[in-house]
């Protein structure tokens, strides 16, 4: 018997694929010189490019941790919580992005849509590390 899809469980590496198709997309639409204008680019176009990158990094860095006691414990959650601080921040570069660069509504939705979703699942993920693992590794 399958389970319906809103109540499958999202994993890990559902995430880290998320966060780095975001960062894939982001790439592949500022690369397009005739809308993000070259006298943005160090005020604007590398920052939103940097930050989706970080994304991706966080959380790859996150899941190649192995967690064997406290300290590993809050470092996997503390890099899980930057992927997710700067899936917050992206929303905004992309919100300033699109009245600059006049991007499309269409565009400006997918975009936004995908940052969301990956911030979800990273909160998702997040939360399922904490609840695994807070009981077990307890602060001394």
């Amino acid at each position: 018997m399958s389970v319906p899809v809103n109540q499958r469980s999202h994993g890990k590496l559902e995430a880290c694929v998320k966060s780095r198709d975001l960062a894939c997309y982001t790439l592949q639409i500022t690369k397009n010189k005739k809308v993000f204008a070259e006298e943005y680019q160090s005020a604007i176009t590398d920052k939103i490019i940097s930050t989706a990158l970080n994304i991706h990094c966080y959380a790859w860095t996150a899941n190649n941790i192995l967690v064997n006691d406290y300290t590993t414990m809050q470092e996997r959650l503390s890099y899980q919580r930057q992927a997710i601080v700067q899936c917050n921040i992206l929303l905004s570069l992309i919100d300033i992005a699109k009245p600059l660069f006049h991007l499309s509504s269409k565009k400006v939705i997918f975009w936004g849509k995908s940052t969301i979703e990956t911030r979800n699942l990273l909160r998702a993920w997040r939360k399922a590390d904490y609840d695994r693992y807070s009981p077990k590794y307890k602060r001394v």
